[in-house]
């Protein structure tokens, strides 16, 4: 969690907080959630709708932050978690 406060702190300090807010909106709705779609993201692609690096998302990942899956040697994100993750301010549960 102190991860992605301190992203965000960054960006603040940048003055790109609203161009974060409007493209992780238009990530979100463009997340298709329905059956017979791919329901899962690579660390790669969280990482790319997060706006933040792979080493990031790998962390999140190893701190608990961003629930994920094992499915052989790949991590695996839920497309469902990671959108609520990201609606809920980085908290999920």
């Amino acid at each position: 969690m102190q991860i992605v406060e301190i992203a965000i702190q960054s960006l603040q300090r940048r003055g790109e907080q609203n161009m974060l807010h409007k493209n992780l909106d238009n990530e979100i709705a463009q997340m298709d959630c329905s059956p017979g779609t791919k329901q899962t993201l690579t660390v790669s692609e969280a990482a790319e709708i997060l706006g933040v690096s792979r080493p990031m998302v790998y962390n999140l990942i190893r701190e608990g932050t961003i629930p994920a899956i094992n499915v052989g040697k790949k991590i695996l994100i839920s497309k469902h978690v990671l959108s609520a993750w990201i609606k809920n301010g980085g908290y999920y549960g």
